[in-house]
Formats: structure tokens, C-alpha cells, sequence
């Protein structure tokens, strides 16, 4: 199932499955599903539409934008 969660997130409230935007200077520069994240939400890997799979982490200055259903 998945589910869909509000913008802006906090990283350690999203799940796998939720789809979401990496955003840094207001600019999106990542979209694709949470396949899993750290406990702490500190690091989230999430996978593109297309295809592969990449890791973020909070502290590189990304911010974790939910996509609207």
C-alpha cells in the first residue's frame, strides 16, 4: 500500500512507500518513492520512477517534500 504524505516532512516521519521530493534551494531535484530510512530519519533511500535507487541524508542540505496525492 502506499501512501501519500503532506508537504513539507519531517524525515523521521516518512514511510516506505510514501513518495516524495528531494528539494535544495527551493528546486526539486530528486522525486521517488521512500524504499526504507534510518530510525532517526537521517538518512532515507529512495527510488526513482525510472528506476535505481539513491541515498540522502538530512545533514547534505536537502529538504524532504511530500507529494500531494
Amino acid at each position: 500500500m502506499t501512501s501519500r504524505v503532506k508537504s513539507p516532512v519531517r524525515w523521521d516521519a516518512v514511510e516506505p512507500g510514501d513518495s516524495v521530493d528531494l528539494k535544495r534551494n527551493g528546486r526539486t531535484v530528486y522525486s521517488g518513492v521512500v524504499d526504507t530510512r534510518t530510525d532517526d530519519g537521517d538518512v532515507v533511500w529512495v527510488t526513482a520512477p525510472a528506476g535505481g535507487r539513491r541515498l540522502f541524508h538530512i545533514a547534505d542540505g536537502y529538504d524532504l517534500a511530500g507529494v500531494p496525492a
